[in-house]
């Protein structure tokens, strides 16, 4: 499983399967987080890989 989230509050902006770029989900919100308002960049701050149920 995938999950982005905003870098500012946590707020998952994606979740799944799917494989999306981080400029895919950031456009989708119009570059805003919608829960702290604040403007999202699609650069890669952190990365975790965790095991997980397939």
């Amino acid at each position: 499983m995938l999950a982005i989230i905003c870098g500012h509050c946590g707020y998952v902006l994606y979740e799944g399967n799917e494989l999306k770029t981080l400029t895919e989900v950031v456009r989708e919100y119009a570059n805003v987080c919608p829960k702290c308002k604040k403007a999202l960049k699609p650069i890669t701050q952190s990365v975790r890989i965790l095991e997980g149920e397939r």
